[in-house]
């Protein structure tokens, strides 16, 4: 009688240590709080046995965390690292050789196309320019006299054809003059931001020198590159969420704008441009190029899946499994599944809604492994969520031959 009740205390002190505690702690706290072990001492595995009053081996139960799968929403998301980018972004140079005489922007301000940014000195152009206008007066006088004198028949076709070539020639050359002396004023070629300045007055620059960076914050982008899978998945004018990683609370839906017709071959990924608000829908706290961002789309979604929390599945190889309590024993039970998030897992086949699934406990479990149902804090507990005493409870009560071990 007295090794009987031995048995039962060393059962109740493997119930009540909490299922996160490891399979050492488990072994650990029990011959601590027992003392050694039971006849036959500990075997089946890690399991506590001992031999029974007729020398059988006694199977010990696994303690468990039991729950249910549930219904609900779940959707596969795609999650992927950019950099925000303004799409229409470049850089203003100078078109004409000269010295800065005026600059009328400066980094910040915003500007619209056509907006003079900068002066440049125009007195060469400006001379230049004159001197076109007095070829294209002279070409213009010399072809009226010589188309007289062709009609009095004293000038040949061939000088009135000659004579209107070089007048011809006199209006291209006052045409680029006038051209030269427009590109004095560098102007903004659409509105924007200056977000960058070059040069200060007085400078000395030549043709195709930078002189500002001009941004249009209303175009700015983020480009990802999903997996090659995802493809059909992903359509333009889809939503995305783009959050910032640095800059906290911004974050805002975009637009799939474009989608790469060509897979990156050493990759396998296709690029996807999602374009983001404009910057008065952005308000107060907007983006702004440089910043790191994620960028996530959803790509499928189902509203009433069976959801199973991935803590309950069992992975070997590339199958999934979970385990289903039958009465007081684990059944293992292959599955199907679909969606899944950072949390659950869609399940398509394998379980039921009223089937009683082992959340936690199940790692080491066998197919047809006796069991025994616990609360979080590692209490034993019957199927109905009720606490056992030490006395009924445990798997004492639960011996392979059925009986209750007395003589």
């Amino acid at each position: 009688m007295s090794q009987r009740r031995h048995e039962r205390a060393a059962i109740t002190g493997f119930i009540r240590v909490p299922l996160r505690v490891g399979a050492a702690a488990l072994f650990l706290a029990t011959a601590a709080g027992c003392g050694p072990p039971p006849p036959g001492g500990w075997g089946n595995g890690g399991r506590w046995g001992g031999e029974t009053g007729d020398g059988e081996e006694e199977e010990m139960a696994a303690p468990v965390l039991a729950g249910r799968a549930t219904l609900g929403p779940i959707a596969s998301m795609v999650s992927s690292a950019s950099t925000i980018e303004a799409e229409r972004q470049v850089t203003v140079s100078a078109e004409a050789t000269g010295q800065v005489t005026g600059l009328n922007a400066e980094e910040g301000d915003t500007v619209a196309a056509s907006d003079v940014l900068a002066s440049l000195r125009r007195d060469t152009q400006s001379t230049m320019l004159e001197r076109a206008g007095v070829s294209v007066e002279k070409a213009t006088q010399d072809l009226a006299r010589v188309k007289s004198l062709f009609a009095k028949g004293a000038a040949s076709a061939e000088e009135v054809a000659n004579l209107e070539v070089t007048l011809r020639n006199a209006k291209l050359d006052l045409r680029d003059r006038r051209r030269d002396v427009r590109n004095t004023r560098v102007r903004a070629p659409f509105n924007g931001v200056v977000t960058e300045r070059f040069v200060n007055t007085g400078a000395l620059v030549s043709s195709g020198a930078q002189l500002f960076t001009l941004t249009d914050f209303d175009s700015l982008v983020a480009r990802i590159y999903v997996p090659e899978r995802e493809l059909d998945r992903i359509s333009v004018g889809q939503q995305a969420t783009v959050t910032s990683k640095a800059a906290v609370g911004r974050t805002v839906e975009g637009t799939v704008q474009r989608i790469a017709p060509v897979v990156d071959a050493s990759t396998g990924t296709v690029k996807v441009t999602v374009s983001l608000p404009g910057r008065e829908e952005l308000g107060a706290r907007p983006f702004l190029p440089g910043m790191y961002a994620e960028v996530t789309l959803t790509t499928e979604r189902r509203e009433d899946a069976l959801l199973l929390p991935k803590s309950a599945l069992v992975r070997r190889d590339e199958e999934v499994f979970a385990f289903i309590i039958n009465e007081d024993r684990a059944v293992e039970r292959a599955l199907t599944t679909g969606l899944e998030n950072a949390d659950y897992v869609q399940v398509e086949a394998g379980i039921e809604l009223a089937d009683e699934i082992i959340m936690e406990g199940q790692a080491a479990l066998k197919d047809g492994a006796l069991i025994q149902r616990v609360d979080e804090r590692g209490t034993p507990i019957d199927a109905n969520g009720v606490a056992l005493s030490p006395v009924t409870g445990g798997v004492a009560a639960a011996r392979s031959d059925g009986s209750d071990g007395g003589s």
